[in-house]
């Protein structure tokens, strides 16, 4: 696990791929209702205990056991310290709670490396508008600092998820198996501004 982490931080680092990750300041965005910031270590708990929840982890084909966990959050630390729009803690500013994350990680697909939108709310927190509000907020860093193509996947049954992924601008692609599971494959164009 720690020698493809390394490989893919190390392709983030010199990016080409699938676009260009341009340099960022932005650690913290704040919304109406919502703080997207950088993972810390204190969220490590945090991220421990919802990586491991299967209510939290519904529509993944698993939940983690602790361990696993720990490493999944070492490995969202990793991506943000090379791409500026990785996955990051949504926290909601009335009680001040990780609620979830949005943004990417990397993902092999069809033989392509790509940046793989995503976000997950706690069940109580689905509903209220928060991953459109987070992720819009975030892919303004996105266009901001990356030029080229991200890819979202999402269970054909996850219907609140597609509709998210609509009102951030993903445009259907096609359906295909990704890891054994059939999944909607959508994709959206970003473009950061000429160095």
């Amino acid at each position: 696990m720690l020698l493809l982490l390394r490989e893919w931080v190390l392709l983030a680092a010199g990016w080409t791929a699938g676009g260009r990750v341009a340099g960022s300041n932005l650690d913290v965005i704040t919304t109406a209702r919502l703080l997207v910031r950088l993972p810390r270590e204190s969220d490590r708990d945090r991220f421990v205990e919802l990586f491991s929840d299967g209510e939290f982890m519904v529509f993944y084909p698993a939940v983690f056991t602790a361990e696993e966990a720990s490493e999944q959050f070492d490995h969202m630390v990793a991506v943000c310290e090379t791409v500026p729009f990785g996955k990051q803690p949504v926290v909601e500013l009335s009680s001040g709670l990780v609620v979830g994350y949005t943004g990417v990680d990397y993902i092999d697909f069809e033989g392509k490396a790509w940046l793989e939108w995503g976000y997950r709310l706690v069940p109580d927190r689905r509903g209220l508008g928060y991953a459109t509000e987070a992720s819009q907020a975030l892919l303004a860093t996105a266009h901001q600092t990356y030029a080229g193509d991200l890819l979202a996947i999402i269970a054909p049954e996850n219907l609140a998820s597609q509709n998210v992924a609509a009102k951030l601008g993903f445009t259907f692609w096609k359906q295909a198996p990704v890891d054994g599971d059939l999944r909607n494959l959508y994709t959206l164009t970003v473009g950061a501004p000429a160095p």
